[in-house]
């Protein structure tokens, strides 16, 4: 699933490319998955101009000059394409992968952002912009981590207040830190040190301090390397991410720790997997 690198790399490089631009429809071939009647977003849509792009957690915003945004969720196996003139032969539209269009918005220049998803879980809606902080997927969200508002006491309290909990399993909980998931949270724990099945309340203030820093660190870096292609991942040129050149842990099942040698270990926390090694965390 798309995380906090991914869909911001989606974000910067889509608002680069359609900021300005007037958009002159929208089509899809999966209802299901437009959250409002699709009518009503191509009413909506048609012969507005981009204002921006934005992200809440891993929530895509493409704000409109009408008052209205679109909504956009990635899920599992999405992925936003970019294509005009210029790139429309590029040898990665021939990617398996970048051939699930199921949405499309349609550009007065003849540009388009295609929506591309396999598994087809991902979902497209519209709302008033000056409510987009009441939107249902967006209000729930925590703090988000890239935020100047995520410090290191925020992270301090949440563990405080679920002691019992396991720091991999909070760190997932979009409702109180958005958009850390599996890779990101294993990266972060290894590089801290911390066993992802420890107990919240555990942590000391210095681990605390030096996770929250990790969190931060590994987030950077992964946006700086357009996100991790673990699969279906793509970025709006169709490209692969790379940060997976840097993973210590993640899908290193049964492979040695690239700093001791230490068989790299899974396990299930919740129904979600974590990668950990041993000794180089405690």
């Amino acid at each position: 699933m798309p995380e906090l690198p991914e869909v911001q790399t989606v974000v910067t490089q889509i608002g680069k490319k359609i900021t300005g631009k007037t958009l002159v429809g929208f089509w899809t071939d999966w209802d299901k998955k437009v959250l409002e009647p699709v009518s009503k977003v191509k009413k909506l849509v048609k012969g507005t101009t981009v204002l921006g792009t934005r992200r809440f957690g891993k929530t895509i915003v493409i704000d409109l000059d009408n008052a209205y945004s679109i909504v956009i969720h990635l899920k599992m196996t999405g992925h936003l394409l970019y294509k005009d003139e210029v790139n429309r032969g590029a040898k990665e539209w021939q990617d398996p992968t970048n051939q699930y269009i199921h949405h499309r918005f349609n550009f007065e220049d003849g540009s388009h952002v295609d929506f591309s998803d396999m598994r087809k879980f991902g979902w497209v809606d519209i709302c008033e912009t000056a409510e987009i902080l009441n939107h249902r997927h967006i209000e729930k969200l925590g703090v988000d981590a890239l935020s100047r508002d995520f410090g290191p006491e925020i992270l301090g309290e949440y563990c405080a207040r679920t002691p019992k909990k396991s720091i991999g399993m909070l760190l997932l909980e979009q409702e109180k830190i958005a958009g850390i998931g599996n890779i990101y949270r294993s990266e972060a724990l290894y590089r801290a040190g911390i066993l992802p099945h420890r107990h919240a309340g555990t942590l000391t203030p210095r681990e605390i301090r030096v996770l929250h820093e990790k969190i931060q660190e590994v987030l950077r870096e992964a946006v700086r390397l357009r996100g991790t292609t673990d699969g279906d991942f793509r970025d709006t040129a169709g490209k692969r991410g790379s940060f997976q050149k840097r993973l210590y842990v993640y899908g290193r099942t049964g492979l040695p720790c690239k700093k001791c040698g230490t068989i790299i270990e899974r396990k299930k926390i919740g129904s979600r997997s974590v990668f950990f090694c041993s000794h180089c965390q405690h």
